[in-house]
């Protein structure tokens, strides 16, 4: 298969992602889920159809299967679903015709095992292979993402999620390090890095003791929790406004930060990895949905992207 093709089919698969984060929005606004559904599905079919030599200019939609299932070694399947998603589409797009949540989860699932089902069939490779993940930058993040990918196919999910949050990390360091002065300021710059003023480093004590002197260490041991849990509050702090300042959708960060370790850099600029226990808890469409996140979180940034030059300051 040539690159262009590759391409195109992972931008039909980012607009079926789009389609289904638009599905899981409140009533009614759910309802645009179903005119990106059909995009992406309209949008396979004329791929498809290029790909196999199959088409002709102007195609209907339900038009497709004809001509899509001469080519193949069985017909291409879901027709009359579809067609439900299509009529359904002419209602809302020409009438005003809004569907109802039921109606948007059906579609989801048609959508979903329409792509799973016909992409090994006209393209000869899984729906789960496409990814954007060529789009990613740096190339560490990319390269990556790419072992994550593979361990995940190796069933090797706990240190899919290392290179996963790995490759996230290295993405956003990298994208606001390009976005510095000459003098090293950041405009995503929050508050200094407090990972050293915890109360263990500044040499307080946090024990439990009896006796003459109880009260003056009691006192102590509070004041080094209040210094640890300030500690911890700020730090939240700054990350929360660090990714919603870089337009990621922090619902969804949110999911990908429960599965994937901790990430801390030490001042010589090495990564270290700290595992969760929740890594052990994700099952494969989790550590799929972490990978997407990257890939999507990716494409968000590059939407508003520029570097500075020493001389720009």
């Amino acid at each position: 298969m040539d690159t262009i093709t590759v391409r195109r089919l992972a931008f039909i698969k980012y607009i079926y992602q789009l389609g289904v984060q638009q599905s899981e929005m409140a009533e009614p606004l759910h309802g645009v889920a179903l005119l990106t559904f059909h995009d992406a599905a309209e949008l396979f079919l004329q791929v498809a159809s290029e790909y196999l030599d199959a088409g002709a200019k102007q195609t209907n939609f339900m038009d497709y299967w004809e001509l899509l299932s001469k080519k193949l070694p069985t017909e291409l399947g879901y027709k009359e679903a579809m067609r439900r998603l299509n009529k359904a589409r002419v209602a809302l797009k020409h009438h005003g015709t809004l569907p109802s949540k039921l109606d948007i989860e059906a579609f989801r699932a048609t959508i979903t095992n329409f792509f799973t089902d016909s992409t090994p069939l006209v393209f000869g490779i899984p729906f789960t292979a496409i990814s954007l993940i060529d789009f990613v930058q740096p190339v560490e993040a990319r390269d990556n993402l790419k072992e994550a990918d593979q361990l995940i196919e190796e069933s090797q999910l706990t240190d899919a999620l290392d290179k996963i949050a790995l490759a996230f990390q290295q993405m956003l360091d990298d994208y606001e390090v390009r976005k510095q002065d000459q003098f090293h300021r950041s405009p995503f710059f929050f508050g200094r890095d407090l990972t050293f003023y915890d109360s263990f480093s500044m040499g307080m004590d946090r024990s439990y003791y009896t006796g003459v002197e109880r009260q003056r260490l009691e006192y102590e041991r509070e004041l080094a929790e209040f210094v640890d849990r300030v500690k911890e509050s700020l730090e939240a702090i700054q990350e929360a406004i660090k990714i919603l300042a870089m337009g990621i959708d922090y619902r969804r960060y949110a999911r990908f930060k429960f599965f994937t370790p901790h990430i801390d850099r030490v001042i010589g600029g090495d990564y270290i990895i700290n595992r969760s226990h929740n890594q052990e808890k994700a099952a494969v469409e989790d550590v799929r949905f972490c990978i997407d996140f990257v890939v999507e979180t990716a494409i968000k940034l590059h939407e508003f992207d520029y570097s500075l030059s020493p001389s720009s300051s």
